[in-house]
């Protein structure tokens, strides 16, 4: 039984043991699906894949607790997450604005802010992203109402009594 005309999609080898000679199969890389890189590659690499990947345990240990806790008091407080980000935002503007007046009373140079410009480019760009997610939202309301789309159908309406 002559296997030579079989396609090998990850591009490995067998060995005469029967196991595959494939460098992501070694315990000091982490290959997914026989791709050439490996997770912490493909996410990123560097400090944040460490992580994300929870190479670095106690940091990623220390997010989920701040995140939990920062999530429990917002719930708790009753303030919705935009009211609380744009009570930072003005907090943060106001500060900024006390640090250029501090500045100029002691006559000290300020750090320039960059300039935020939006080009016309920019603002057309976004305006056509968002009107073919506006058209394909139309195009799936259209389906689910001439029934075209079942199994969507009874996805919006077991969805929408749901709070």
């Amino acid at each position: 039984m002559d296997n030579s005309n079989s396609e090998d999609f990850c591009g490995v080898e067998p060995n005469g043991d029967g196991r595959m000679d494939d460098p992501a199969s070694t315990s000091s890389s982490y290959k997914l699906l026989g791709r050439q890189a490996t997770v912490h590659q493909m996410v990123g690499g560097g400090k944040a894949a460490d992580v994300i990947l929870w190479r670095r345990s106690r940091v990623s240990f220390g997010i989920v607790v701040v995140a939990t806790f920062s999530w429990l008091s917002i719930e708790r407080s009753g303030v919705s997450f935009l009211s609380l980000c744009s009570d930072v935002l003005l907090i943060l503007v106001v500060l900024q604005f006390i640090r250029a007046n501090y500045a100029a009373f002691r006559n000290k140079p300020l750090q320039t802010l960059p300039e935020l410009v939006l080009t016309e480019e920019m603002v057309n760009n976004a305006a056509a992203s968002f009107r073919a997610k506006v058209n394909y939202m139309l195009l799936m309301a259209h389906d689910i109402t001439l029934g075209k789309d079942f199994r969507l159908f009874f996805k919006v309406l077991f969805m929408l009594p749901t709070p």
